[in-house]
């Protein structure tokens, strides 16, 4: 009884407790949503010490060889070594990360 009572109070669906069979399916038909932002971050791989400059700032690689910097709007490409790269020509991830090898630095 106190259970009934406490479904009522918050509304609970018991149907869905004692029936498996009550977990709604996806609808095929159904809209789907999108956000439309194709890029969510960039993972720049080089050598550890590399400078470069992405969205107008100055980075430089860490020791692990790799850093990864939030994608910014209207930054379409970086600078290393004086020579503007695109970046949008890898591949993105399921998440929306594109991983940039970066040219190694001219010894």
């Amino acid at each position: 009884m106190l259970i009934l009572v406490a479904a009522l109070t918050l509304k609970l669906d018991l149907g869905a407790l004692t029936n498996k069979t009550a977990t709604p399916q996806a609808n095929a038909n159904g809209p789907k949503v999108e956000c439309g932002i194709k890029t969510v971050s960039y993972i720049f791989q080089g050598d550890p010490g590399t400078e470069f400059r992405y969205d107008g700032e100055t980075f430089k690689v860490p020791a692990s060889g790799e850093i990864e910097l939030l994608a910014a709007k209207k930054s379409t490409d970086y600078v290393i070594g004086g020579k503007t790269l695109p970046l949008d020509v890898f591949p993105a991830d399921e998440f929306g990360a594109r991983t940039i090898p970066m040219p190694r630095a001219s010894r």
